[in-house]
Protein backbone atom coordinates (compact mmCIF):
# COMPACT_ATOMS: atom_id res chain seq x y z
CA UNK A 1 0.00 0.00 0.00
CA UNK A 2 1.50 3.38 -0.96
CA UNK A 3 1.54 6.38 1.37
CA UNK A 4 -1.50 8.02 -0.19
CA UNK A 5 -3.61 4.89 0.04
CA UNK A 6 -2.50 4.33 3.61
CA UNK A 7 -3.52 7.84 4.67
CA UNK A 8 -6.90 7.51 2.95
CA UNK A 9 -7.46 4.19 4.69
CA UNK A 10 -6.55 5.72 8.04
CA UNK A 11 -8.92 8.62 7.49
CA UNK A 12 -11.83 6.38 6.54
CA UNK A 13 -11.17 4.12 9.51
CA UNK A 14 -11.17 7.15 11.82
CA UNK A 15 -14.50 8.31 10.44
CA UNK A 16 -16.12 4.93 11.03
CA UNK A 17 -14.53 4.06 14.35
CA UNK A 18 -14.37 7.42 16.16
CA UNK A 19 -16.60 6.34 19.02
CA UNK A 20 -14.64 3.12 19.61
CA UNK A 21 -11.46 2.56 21.54
CA UNK A 22 -8.51 4.64 20.52
CA UNK A 23 -6.68 1.44 19.59
CA UNK A 24 -8.92 1.19 16.54
CA UNK A 25 -7.26 4.23 15.06
CA UNK A 26 -4.50 3.35 12.63
CA UNK A 27 -3.05 6.83 12.33
CA UNK A 28 0.71 7.11 11.86
CA UNK A 29 2.87 9.42 13.93
CA UNK A 30 3.70 12.63 12.18
CA UNK A 31 6.80 13.06 14.32
CA UNK A 32 6.24 16.82 14.44
CA UNK A 33 5.74 18.94 17.56
CA UNK A 34 2.44 20.82 17.65
CA UNK A 35 3.65 23.48 20.08
CA UNK A 36 6.04 26.21 19.01
CA UNK A 37 5.98 28.12 22.30
CA UNK A 38 8.58 28.14 25.02
CA UNK A 39 6.72 26.12 27.62
CA UNK A 40 6.72 22.90 29.63
CA UNK A 41 5.71 20.34 27.02
CA UNK A 42 5.03 16.65 27.64
CA UNK A 43 4.81 14.36 24.63
CA UNK A 44 2.21 11.62 25.13
CA UNK A 45 1.92 9.21 22.25
CA UNK A 46 1.38 11.29 19.12
CA UNK A 47 0.02 14.33 20.97
CA UNK A 48 1.36 16.71 23.57
CA UNK A 49 0.33 18.56 26.69
CA UNK A 50 1.46 22.16 27.10
CA UNK A 51 1.39 22.33 30.89
CA UNK A 52 2.44 25.98 31.07
CA UNK A 53 -0.30 27.34 28.84
CA UNK A 54 -2.91 24.69 29.66
CA UNK A 55 -3.29 23.29 26.15
CA UNK A 56 -3.50 19.84 24.58
CA UNK A 57 -2.34 19.69 20.96
CA UNK A 58 -1.78 17.16 18.19
CA UNK A 59 -0.76 17.00 14.54
CA UNK A 60 -2.13 14.84 11.74
CA UNK A 61 -0.86 14.43 8.18
CA UNK A 62 -2.29 13.26 4.85
CA UNK A 63 -0.92 13.17 1.32
CA UNK A 64 -2.51 15.51 -1.20
CA UNK A 65 -3.73 13.39 -4.11
CA UNK A 66 -1.95 14.25 -7.38
CA UNK A 67 -3.95 15.69 -10.27
CA UNK A 68 -3.78 12.33 -12.06
CA UNK A 69 -5.88 10.81 -9.26
CA UNK A 70 -8.07 13.81 -8.38
CA UNK A 71 -8.29 16.48 -11.11
CA UNK A 72 -10.46 18.66 -8.89
CA UNK A 73 -7.73 20.31 -6.84
CA UNK A 74 -10.11 21.96 -4.38
CA UNK A 75 -11.67 18.58 -3.66
CA UNK A 76 -8.25 16.96 -3.30
CA UNK A 77 -7.24 19.59 -0.74
CA UNK A 78 -10.50 19.19 1.17
CA UNK A 79 -10.01 15.42 1.35
CA UNK A 80 -6.45 15.78 2.59
CA UNK A 81 -7.43 18.34 5.22
CA UNK A 82 -10.30 16.13 6.39
CA UNK A 83 -8.12 13.03 6.71
CA UNK A 84 -5.31 14.95 8.41
CA UNK A 85 -7.73 16.52 10.90
CA UNK A 86 -9.24 13.15 11.82
CA UNK A 87 -5.78 11.72 12.40
CA UNK A 88 -4.86 14.72 14.56
CA UNK A 89 -8.05 14.29 16.61
CA UNK A 90 -7.16 10.64 17.17
CA UNK A 91 -3.70 11.65 18.37
CA UNK A 92 -5.14 14.28 20.70
CA UNK A 93 -7.67 11.89 22.23
CA UNK A 94 -4.84 9.42 22.82
CA UNK A 95 -2.85 12.13 24.61
CA UNK A 96 -5.81 12.94 26.86
CA UNK A 97 -6.15 9.26 27.71
CA UNK A 98 -2.47 8.99 28.54
CA UNK A 99 -2.33 12.08 30.75
CA UNK A 100 -1.80 11.44 34.45
CA UNK A 101 -4.59 12.77 36.62
CA UNK A 102 -2.77 11.93 39.86
CA UNK A 103 -0.27 9.38 41.09
CA UNK A 104 -2.78 6.54 40.62
CA UNK A 105 -4.88 7.25 37.52
CA UNK A 106 -4.66 8.36 33.91
CA UNK A 107 -7.36 9.88 31.74
CA UNK A 108 -8.00 6.45 30.24
CA UNK A 109 -8.63 4.95 33.68
CA UNK A 110 -11.39 7.47 34.40
CA UNK A 111 -12.85 7.23 30.88
CA UNK A 112 -12.98 3.43 31.11
CA UNK A 113 -14.80 3.53 34.44
CA UNK A 114 -17.40 6.13 33.45
CA UNK A 115 -18.88 5.89 29.96
CA UNK A 116 -20.51 9.32 30.35
CA UNK A 117 -17.12 10.93 30.93
CA UNK A 118 -15.69 9.14 27.91
CA UNK A 119 -18.58 10.22 25.68
CA UNK A 120 -18.34 13.80 26.94
CA UNK A 121 -14.62 14.01 26.17
CA UNK A 122 -15.02 12.37 22.78
CA UNK A 123 -17.72 14.95 22.05
CA UNK A 124 -15.37 17.75 23.05
CA UNK A 125 -12.59 16.60 20.75
CA UNK A 126 -14.94 16.34 17.77
CA UNK A 127 -15.36 20.12 18.09
CA UNK A 128 -11.64 20.86 18.34
CA UNK A 129 -10.24 24.07 16.96
CA UNK A 130 -7.98 23.75 13.93
CA UNK A 131 -4.94 25.80 14.89
CA UNK A 132 -3.04 25.60 11.63
CA UNK A 133 -2.93 23.94 8.22
CA UNK A 134 0.49 23.65 6.60
CA UNK A 135 1.69 22.28 3.28
CA UNK A 136 5.09 20.58 3.11
CA UNK A 137 6.89 18.38 0.60
CA UNK A 138 8.47 15.09 1.62
CA UNK A 139 10.02 12.60 -0.80
CA UNK A 140 8.13 14.17 -3.68
CA UNK A 141 4.74 14.01 -1.97
CA UNK A 142 2.79 17.11 -0.95
CA UNK A 143 1.77 16.66 2.67
CA UNK A 144 -1.08 18.50 4.34
CA UNK A 145 -0.33 18.90 8.04
CA UNK A 146 -3.18 19.90 10.37
CA UNK A 147 -2.66 20.95 14.00
CA UNK A 148 -5.64 20.77 16.36
CA UNK A 149 -5.83 21.91 19.94
CA UNK A 150 -8.02 22.54 22.94
CA UNK A 151 -7.67 24.27 26.24
CA UNK A 152 -7.02 21.70 28.92
CA UNK A 153 -9.35 23.41 31.41
CA UNK A 154 -12.50 25.49 31.14
CA UNK A 155 -15.89 25.09 29.53
CA UNK A 156 -16.10 22.04 27.24
CA UNK A 157 -12.49 21.06 28.00
CA UNK A 158 -11.23 17.52 28.62
CA UNK A 159 -9.18 18.34 31.72
CA UNK A 160 -12.18 19.86 33.45
CA UNK A 161 -14.28 16.77 32.75
CA UNK A 162 -11.53 14.53 34.14
CA UNK A 163 -11.01 16.62 37.29
CA UNK A 164 -14.75 16.64 37.95
CA UNK A 165 -14.77 12.86 37.71
CA UNK A 166 -11.69 12.64 39.95
CA UNK A 167 -13.42 14.80 42.59
CA UNK A 168 -16.59 12.68 42.35
CA UNK A 169 -14.55 9.49 42.78
CA UNK A 170 -12.86 10.87 45.89
CA UNK A 171 -16.11 11.92 47.55
CA UNK A 172 -18.25 8.90 46.60
CA UNK A 173 -15.83 5.98 46.43
CA UNK A 174 -14.89 3.87 49.42
CA UNK A 175 -11.72 2.69 47.67
CA UNK A 176 -8.61 3.20 49.78
CA UNK A 177 -5.88 5.30 48.15
CA UNK A 178 -2.98 3.38 46.67
CA UNK A 179 0.23 3.17 48.66
CA UNK A 180 2.49 6.18 48.21
CA UNK A 181 6.15 5.64 47.44
CA UNK A 182 8.54 8.39 48.57
CA UNK A 183 11.87 8.95 46.83
CA UNK A 184 14.36 11.40 48.32
CA UNK A 185 17.43 9.82 46.72
CA UNK A 186 17.85 12.37 43.93
CA UNK A 187 19.60 15.67 44.44
CA UNK A 188 17.81 18.84 43.43
CA UNK A 189 19.54 21.16 40.99
CA UNK A 190 21.58 23.67 43.03
CA UNK A 191 20.18 27.14 42.49
CA UNK A 192 21.88 29.33 45.07
CA UNK A 193 20.09 32.48 43.98
CA UNK A 194 16.54 31.19 43.62
CA UNK A 195 15.42 31.22 47.25
CA UNK A 196 15.72 34.51 49.11
CA UNK A 197 17.57 34.36 52.42
CA UNK A 198 14.54 35.91 54.10
CA UNK A 199 10.92 35.73 53.00
CA UNK A 200 8.17 37.65 54.73
CA UNK A 201 4.43 37.31 54.25
CA UNK A 202 1.67 37.77 53.58
CA UNK A 203 2.27 35.58 50.53
CA UNK A 204 0.32 35.63 47.29
CA UNK A 205 1.28 32.19 45.99
CA UNK A 206 3.57 29.18 46.40
CA UNK A 207 6.46 28.36 44.05
CA UNK A 208 8.12 24.97 44.48
CA UNK A 209 11.41 24.27 42.69
CA UNK A 210 11.41 20.54 41.84
CA UNK A 211 14.14 20.58 39.19
CA UNK A 212 16.56 17.66 39.31
CA UNK A 213 13.99 15.36 40.93
CA UNK A 214 12.41 13.97 37.73
CA UNK A 215 8.89 14.79 38.89
CA UNK A 216 6.18 13.67 36.44
CA UNK A 217 3.45 16.06 35.32
CA UNK A 218 -0.17 15.51 36.37
CA UNK A 219 -3.46 17.38 36.57
CA UNK A 220 -3.83 16.84 40.31
CA UNK A 221 -0.46 16.36 42.04
CA UNK A 222 0.11 16.72 45.77
CA UNK A 223 2.72 18.19 48.08
CA UNK A 224 3.80 15.71 50.77
CA UNK A 225 6.14 15.29 53.71
CA UNK A 226 8.88 12.66 53.75
CA UNK A 227 6.54 10.25 55.58
CA UNK A 228 4.09 10.44 52.64
CA UNK A 229 1.46 12.46 54.48
CA UNK A 230 -0.26 15.19 52.48
CA UNK A 231 0.47 18.89 52.87
CA UNK A 232 -1.65 20.12 49.95
CA UNK A 233 -3.43 18.84 46.88
CA UNK A 234 -6.65 16.94 47.57
CA UNK A 235 -9.44 18.50 45.55
CA UNK A 236 -12.08 20.04 47.82
CA UNK A 237 -15.76 19.30 47.44
CA UNK A 238 -16.28 22.79 46.01
CA UNK A 239 -13.78 22.76 43.16
CA UNK A 240 -15.28 25.02 40.51
CA UNK A 241 -12.28 27.33 40.43
CA UNK A 242 -9.78 24.47 40.46
CA UNK A 243 -11.33 22.55 37.62
CA UNK A 244 -11.85 25.60 35.45
CA UNK A 245 -8.21 26.70 35.69
CA UNK A 246 -6.33 23.59 36.82
CA UNK A 247 -4.97 23.36 40.34
CA UNK A 248 -1.43 24.51 39.49
CA UNK A 249 0.92 25.63 36.73
CA UNK A 250 4.17 24.03 35.54
CA UNK A 251 6.98 26.31 34.36
CA UNK A 252 10.67 25.83 33.58
CA UNK A 253 12.27 28.81 35.34
CA UNK A 254 11.82 31.22 38.22
CA UNK A 255 11.42 34.02 35.69
CA UNK A 256 8.48 32.21 34.09
CA UNK A 257 7.01 31.50 37.52
CA UNK A 258 7.06 35.16 38.51
CA UNK A 259 5.15 36.26 35.41
CA UNK A 260 2.62 33.46 35.70
CA UNK A 261 -0.91 34.69 36.42
CA UNK A 262 -1.03 32.60 39.62
CA UNK A 263 2.05 34.21 41.16
CA UNK A 264 1.15 37.66 42.43
CA UNK A 265 3.59 40.12 43.95
CA UNK A 266 5.01 38.08 46.84
CA UNK A 267 5.32 34.31 46.32
CA UNK A 268 6.64 31.92 48.96
CA UNK A 269 9.50 30.06 47.26
CA UNK A 270 10.77 26.70 48.50
CA UNK A 271 12.82 23.82 47.14
CA UNK A 272 11.49 20.26 47.18
CA UNK A 273 13.63 17.49 48.69
CA UNK A 274 12.12 14.57 46.79
CA UNK A 275 9.25 13.12 44.82
CA UNK A 276 6.44 10.70 45.65
CA UNK A 277 3.61 8.78 44.03
CA UNK A 278 2.98 5.40 42.53
CA UNK A 279 2.10 4.73 38.92
CA UNK A 280 3.30 8.29 38.35
CA UNK A 281 5.88 9.97 40.58
CA UNK A 282 4.09 13.29 40.25
CA UNK A 283 3.86 14.41 43.89
CA UNK A 284 6.59 16.53 45.45
CA UNK A 285 8.15 16.11 48.89
CA UNK A 286 9.13 19.05 51.09
CA UNK A 287 10.90 19.26 54.42
CA UNK A 288 9.00 19.26 57.70
CA UNK A 289 9.94 22.91 58.20
CA UNK A 290 8.70 23.94 54.75
CA UNK A 291 5.53 21.87 55.13
CA UNK A 292 4.71 23.67 58.39
CA UNK A 293 5.37 27.04 56.80
CA UNK A 294 3.18 26.31 53.77
CA UNK A 295 0.27 25.34 55.99
CA UNK A 296 0.79 28.25 58.38
CA UNK A 297 1.06 30.89 55.65
CA UNK A 298 -1.82 29.40 53.67
CA UNK A 299 -4.06 29.73 56.73
CA UNK A 300 -3.52 33.50 56.53
CA UNK A 301 -4.03 34.28 52.83
CA UNK A 302 -5.42 31.00 51.38
CA UNK A 303 -3.10 31.11 48.36
CA UNK A 304 -2.88 27.30 48.14
CA UNK A 305 -6.63 26.90 48.62
CA UNK A 306 -7.07 29.25 45.66
CA UNK A 307 -4.78 27.08 43.49
CA UNK A 308 -2.05 29.71 43.37
CA UNK A 309 0.65 27.07 43.18
CA UNK A 310 3.47 26.81 40.64
CA UNK A 311 6.01 24.00 40.15
CA UNK A 312 9.34 24.75 38.46
CA UNK A 313 10.19 21.50 36.68
CA UNK A 314 12.90 19.92 34.56
CA UNK A 315 13.03 20.54 30.80
CA UNK A 316 10.44 18.90 28.56
CA UNK A 317 9.88 15.17 28.94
Amino acid sequence: MNRLSRNIAVGLMALVMFGASISAWGASNSGKSASKRSAVIEHIGDGEIDWTNGMVLAVGEAVLQPASQEPNRALALLKAKTYARMIAIAHLLSAVQGTHIDYEATGKDLMDVNVMVREKIEGYVRQLETISVDRVTEEGDVIIRVTVGSRLYGKSAPGTALLREEAREMTESNRAPAKVTVDTSKSAVPETDIIPAEQHGPFTSLIVDVRGLDVARAMSPKIRKADGSEVWGTLPVTIDYAIETGILSYVDSLKSAKINQRCGANPLIIRAIGRAGGEAMCDVVVSEEDAARIQSENSKTKFADQCKVIFIVDPNR
